[in-house]
């Protein structure tokens, strides 16, 4: 063997142990500055170590500290927000993605996250399905079907731009192009495009507690048991419920948000309640103390139960951002006034649903620092009412002549403040 043909050897070895060095480099993890938020307010700052069951470690230059589980409320990452894509999907317990396609083939579904790997789950997982993007009149009909108890599976067509069509039934697929429903022993196959989405049968089913909640930067919110990651790698492993594991990309992680995250609204404290309007010739003032008491909206086993007329106003606790709630007739109304609901966030409307009948609204709303949240609910007289020509009545008008100014009880259920 000539000295040449070794000599071109050695170079070849040495290009490529350069190219594996170079590589090994380049696919690296480059090191996560993240700020950790305590649950006593205090902010920390410094790069990302490890993080497991009983907290996290970061590295702040000259010494590397280790924060406790229970100490921790956020940590926050510095990632490029992707824009969101249309299709969303929920699972049982309680995870909120979105998602590039969803297939369900006999008793396993097969979920897409954006930008993530694929996940299998039992069909028993999975929740409901979005298949687009909704609006200002599709969505308080949606999220108030999400948001009700339902014992049959649902189609939710999509009639047009501002209105929702339903069939109840039995889901047994779902392809890219159709869902398979079952409906009275007749199946069907529904084309994708026709659709708003499938709400699947909430009988039996609750949502498991989660202690830690991961957003990410195409919009996904994760409700994980536990998470784990270590020093060079790069992602984040969580388990779901029903010990479903996947792995994030660390570089997609916006925020980790620990218990606490989730406040019921029927659990915040409540700043006053009132039945009647509030101007001087009300119907507050044609009754008494005791009737009144009766009237006044009250909370029980989570819902809120608000007489229309009338107003329910809580505080907000610092740090949390979003509203979300739905409204439908309470069970003991059998004759129905349109009703008009109002949201106000510090005393300024922020959103109104009028409930027609027995179907639920339901809305997410951004609390834009509000320190105060009032619910409140008025009957809308009908046109050709004698009645309908002023919203007050009378100090003098009796119980039965004001009977036909009030609107029944209205339930807001589910409702909860998210950080």
């Amino acid at each position: 063997m000539n000295k040449t043909f070794l000599r071109q050897m050695a170079a070849w070895s040495v290009i490529s142990m350069l190219t594996l060095a170079i590589a090994s480099k380049s696919s690296a993890q480059s090191p996560t500055e993240v700020t950790v938020i305590t649950s006593g307010g205090e902010n920390v700052q410094g790069e990302l170590v490890s993080i497991d069951d009983r907290g996290v470690s970061l590295d702040r230059g000259n010494e590397v500290v280790s924060l406790a589980a229970e100490e921790l409320s956020q940590l926050r990452f510095d990632p490029t927000v992707l824009p969101q894509l249309p299709m969303k999907v929920q699972l049982s317990g309680g995870s909120l993605l979105s998602i590039t396609g969803v297939v369900w083939t006999d008793q396993t579904v097969t979920v897409t996250p954006a930008r993530q790997s694929p996940i299998e789950l039992p069909v028993e997982e999975l929740r409901w399905v979005r298949f687009r993007t909704g609006n200002t009149s599709t969505d308080p009909t949606w999220l108030g079907w999400v948001e009700e108890a339902r014992r049959a599976d649902r189609l939710a067509v999509r009639r047009n731009e501002k209105s929702l069509d339903s069939i109840d039934g039995t889901v047994i697929g779902i392809s890219r192009e159709s869902v398979r429903f079952e409906m009275r022993g007749n199946e069907i196959n529904a084309p994708v495009a026709k659709l708003e989405g499938v709400l699947l049968s909430t009988q039996n089913k609750k949502t498991p507690s989660t202690p830690i909640q991961i957003t990410d930067t195409s919009g996904s919110v994760w409700a994980a048991e536990s998470i784990r990651f270590a020093s060079g790698e790069n992602d984040i492993e969580i388990q779901l419920p029903g010990s479903i594991r996947h792995d994030i990309p660390l570089n997609q992680i916006l925020m980790l948000q620990y218990a606490g995250g989730i406040l019921p609204l029927s659990e915040a404290e409540i700043a006053s309640a009132s039945f009647g309007t509030q101007s001087s010739g009300s119907t507050r003032s044609a009754l008494s103390s005791d009737m009144e008491q009766w009237f006044s909206p009250e909370t029980e086993e989570g819902t809120i139960r608000v007489n229309a007329p009338g107003q329910i106003t809580f505080r907000v606790p610092e740090g949390y951002q979003k509203l979300i709630i739905a409204a439908r007739r309470g069970n003991e109304v059998n004759q129905f006034m349109a009703v008009r609901l109002e949201v106000l966030l510090d005393g300024s409307i922020q959103w109104t649903g009028v409930l027609q009948d027995r179907q639920s609204l339901g809305l997410e709303l951004p609390l834009a620092n509000a320190r105060q949240l009032s619910l409140k609910a008025t009957p809308l007289p009908k046109p050709d009412d004698p009645k309908s020509t002023t919203n007050t009545t009378s100090a003098n008008t009796s119980l039965g002549d004001i009977s036909g100014t009030l609107g029944g009880t209205v339930e807001w259920f589910s409702g909860r403040l998210l950080k």
